[in-house]
């Protein structure tokens, strides 16, 4: 096989007889070497004349090109060795000639332009250009070579070819002629020929005429997976009558013999498309059914695992507090005489169901500001966490109350903390939960109670207490939590009594639920036909809310008494058919009705006890139990009862109906079986003094756990007055001027509309009253202030040496306060002002009783 011809740049023949100054001026710039191998110089040509003269080896300064040009694409030409993508020759240089910008007229004056350029006859198309002033001597001659019949048809003709019944007719010269013109491309081409041979015998079409352009067109864009029926029917000539016969998809198997294999095969394959495609839905059910109970028993193994890593650590912890508890057991007598930091936390931790029924449930749990008196003791720093930060006024106001009462350093030794969460937390979480969920606060506690004997002093023990001590590690001079819980409910209270062998009044208690209830309430009724009115307790509320009654008189089965036809069935269904129409509840806000009473009392059960026909005085014990077992009795008061069984603030001195000796005997007993029991810290018992033929007779009737506001009250009274409590004679004597000590308590009063008074304005206007605290002769009124009146709770205590004055200076600030509310005040439903007005008015009627007798 003869090599290649070369290009016509290297045929010696087109350089031959050049002159020999032009072939000196090529050697100068070509070089020799180029020359030689393009034959201007002759092998044995003598290259002497060249060296002599001015050589051939020539040294110039090497070309610099900038950074920048490195990064500008390569001109594409037709003789690039690049030019060329699979097998189609890529040509940009008359896209370039195209002006920039041009209007329609201007652009076809170009086309035709370039339509003669391209018509005219290249007379040098394969010379090299050189530049120069010889550039003009070196254009080749054109060729005017006889072209084939083979090259004619390849450049003029359509290039269609004939499928006929599936099959391409290859061996017509249209069909030689494409295949010679697209031989580049062929292997493309050829996969869209096969497609549509297939196409066209799937539908049984006779003849088609293919469009090879078309063809080649499509097989540019490498389009071998993606062939729809609409661009194999753009190939075709005569697509119009190939469309009619592919239009229906029912022509493919209408074919004679292989149409019926057809049909059967897309039978068959839709079939195994429609089970397989169910059984991948049900795999994929499975599977995600798989992943739901793998990712819920993952997570369930997760819980339980961190439940007992917490449970673990819990326990931890507990061994360690209790530890922390006994070594605090051991040295308290060193601690309560060395220096020593009180962490107090009045927290009213009521179940989430009993606290959404508090009125004022947050300013309540600031109502124990008031124990800022331990500061009376030089040694005592005090802690108090408040759910809400009081005015500065309001603090101003305690300390300077300290300083009358010669407390020294009193401002540096008071510490008041809120939690920092208690804005974002739910208004019915208590204020021990508040401050576990807030980490700064607990964080800077946790440092208080180190360097230094730290002892915690709660308010109503809740499971939160346990946790908050625990967290902190610091003990508690109160219950166990979990025997606060057991013992500081109405029927733990009984337990206790019946422990300390204090007589209580008929009852019955321990009732689970309310079928219980009417069955003890017919029992108690049969067997105690004396009792006029029995009282229903719910276990864990408090303040009297969870409290309803029975009056006997209304209860029609009792007339036929004297008859002797009351028996126990007749009086169990008189309950069970009508007790929520002879039911009184004490707190319809809490509990409108008897069903929702019920409800309650299944959930956390309850007691009854009787009502004496004739109460002559209400009395509480407040006591310290020590965490060695010592027992000191503090106070004993007497509560101020509203007429639905409230008590709303108390009074001193209590009335001596039974001798002092027997209720203060009563209310150490009681403390001695609570400490039995492992109850430690603040107490109270309350009593009732009852008409019992013809004697007085004292009854046990609750117990309290926690340091309540009336016990606070009168430490603060004490403090103002500058009084000391006798415990052996239960008397509290002003040491200035040996009197005993005479004060009222109205306890907090809540109202909404209190926060409409303007502050400053009304204790302007008390002062002007005189009802304000007279240093000097250390009586008068102290307020009880739990913030400014926008709160909308406030207190009062009036402190003298007569009661009458006591009183009557209460009821000053009853009716001064009075102007300043709206009428409707009184009977708002989340107010206590009407229980107020109620014992103040008993308590005048009291003292001119007193007076007239």
């Amino acid at each position: 096989m003869p090599p290649p011809e070369l290009p016509s740049v290297r045929q010696c023949s087109q350089y031959r007889g050049l002159p020999a100054r032009l072939a000196q001026q090529l050697s100068l710039k070509d070089g020799v070497v180029r020359l030689m191998e393009t034959g201007v110089l002759a092998a044995d040509t003598d290259l002497e004349a060249l060296f002599a003269t001015e050589g051939v080896f020539k040294t110039a300064k090497a070309q610099f090109h900038p950074m920048s040009d490195r990064k500008l694409p390569r001109v594409m030409t037709k003789v690039s060795s690049y030019a060329r993508y699979n097998g189609i020759l890529l040509d940009i240089e008359d896209i370039r000639k195209i002006p920039p910008k041009m209007n329609l007229q201007d652009l076809h004056e170009w086309e035709n332009r370039v339509e003669e350029v391209s018509e005219a006859p290249r007379s040098s198309c394969g010379a090299i250009e050189y530049g120069g002033e010889y550039g003009s001597c070196l254009k080749l001659p054109a060729r005017d070579d006889v072209r084939t019949y083979s090259q004619l048809l390849d450049e003029y003709s359509m290039h269609e070819f004939i499928i006929r019944k599936g099959t391409t007719l290859r061996s017509t010269p249209e069909f030689a002629s494409f295949k010679r013109m697209y031989s580049q491309c062929w292997g493309n081409i050829e996969h869209i020929v096969c497609k549509l041979e297939e196409f066209l015998k799937m539908y049984d079409v006779e003849l088609a005429f293919v469009d090879g352009k078309k063809v080649a067109e499509l097989a540019t864009f490498q389009v071998e997976n993606i062939l729809q029926r609409e661009d194999l029917l753009k190939c075709l000539a005569n697509h119009e009558d190939v469309e009619k016969l592919t239009r229906n998809v029912s022509q493919m198997y209408a074919v004679a013999g292989s149409g019926v294999e057809r049909a059967a095969e897309k039978i068959q394959a839709t079939w195994r498309m429609y089970h397989q495609r169910v059984a991948y839905q049900h795999l994929l059910d499975g599977t995600r059914a798989a992943t739901v109970v793998q990712r819920a028993w993952a997570l369930y193994k997760l819980h339980c695992t961190t439940r007992k890593a917490l449970k673990a650590l819990r326990e931890k912890r507990l061994l360690q507090w209790k530890h922390t508890m006994e070594e605090f057991v051991k040295q308290w007598p060193e601690i309560k005489k060395s220096k020593r930091r009180i962490i107090h936390i009045p927290s009213l931790s009521f179940p989430r169901f009993h606290a959404k029924h508090v009125p004022f449930y947050l300013p309540q749990q600031m109502g124990q500001l008031t124990r800022l008196v331990d500061l009376r003791d030089p040694d005592v720093e005090v802690v108090i966490i408040s759910p809400m930060r009081p005015e500065q006024e309001v603090l101003d106001y305690y300390l300077s109350l300290l300083d009358s009462s010669g407390i020294p350093d009193a401002k540096k030794r008071l510490t008041l903390l809120v939690p920092e969460e208690a804005k974002r937390l739910p208004g019915t979480l208590s204020l021990t939960r508040l401050t576990i969920l807030s980490s700064r606060l607990m964080k800077c506690l946790a440092s208080l109670g180190k360097g230094r004997h730290t002892y915690i002093v709660p308010g109503v023990i809740g499971p939160e207490e346990l946790s908050f001590a625990i967290e902190l590690n610091i003990p508690m001079l109160s219950a166990d939590p979990n025997v606060a819980q057991a013992f500081g409910t109405k029927t733990g209270g009984q337990r206790l009594m019946k422990l300390a062998s204090v007589a209580t009044m008929p009852g019955a208690y321990g009732i689970k639920n309310s079928k219980e209830l009417l069955t003890a309430l017919a029992t108690l009724m049969t067997h105690h036909p004396e009792v006029s009115r029995w009282l229903v307790k719910l276990d864990t509320e408090s303040g009297s809310r969870g409290h309803a009654y029975f009056d006997v008189n209304r209860i029609s089965m009792m007339k036929s008494l004297t008859d002797g036809e009351w028996t126990f069935e007749s009086a169990l269904a008189e309950l069970e058919q009508n007790a929520g129409r002879r039911a009184r509840l004490i707190s319809p806000l809490s509990y409108p009705n008897w069903d929702a009473y019920t409800k309650m009392f299944d959930l956390v059960g309850g007691c009854v006890e009787a009502v004496p026909n004739r109460i002559k005085s209400t009395l509480s014990a407040n006591l310290l139990v020590e965490p060695t077992g010592t027992v000191s009795l503090n106070s004993i008061v007497e509560p101020m009862l509203a007429p639905a069984y409230t008590v709303i603030g108390c009074q001193y001195p209590f009335p001596k109906f039974v001798p002092y000796e027997s209720i203060r005997e009563a209310a150490i007993n009681v403390a001695k079986a609570a400490y039995c029991k492992g109850v430690m810290g603040y107490l109270s018992v309350d009593f009732v003094i009852a008409d019992s033929e013809n004697s007085s007779r004292l009854f046990g009737v609750d117990v309290d756990l926690y340091l309540t506001n009336n016990a606070a009250a009168h430490t603060l009274a004490c403090l103002a007055s500058n009084s000391v409590w006798d415990e052996e004679k239960g008397e509290c004597i002003m040491k200035c001027e040996s009197r005993k000590l005479s004060y009222a308590y109205s306890g907090l009063i809540y109202s909404p509309l209190i926060s409409l008074v303007r502050h400053k304005l009304f204790f302007t206007l008390c002062q002007r009253k005189g009802l304000a605290f007279d240093r000097q002769l250390q009586c008068g009124v102290v307020y009880h202030m739990v913030n400014v009146l926008t709160c909308g709770c406030i207190g009062v205590l009036s402190l003298g040496s007569e009661r009458s004055i006591v009183a009557r200076k209460l009821k000053q600030f009853h009716t001064l306060l009075m102007m300043e509310l709206p009428k409707q005040s009184e009977h708002s439903g989340e107010s206590n002002i009407i229980y107020f007005a109620s014992a103040i008015h008993q308590l005048v009627r009291a003292f001119s009783a007193l007076g007239a007798g």
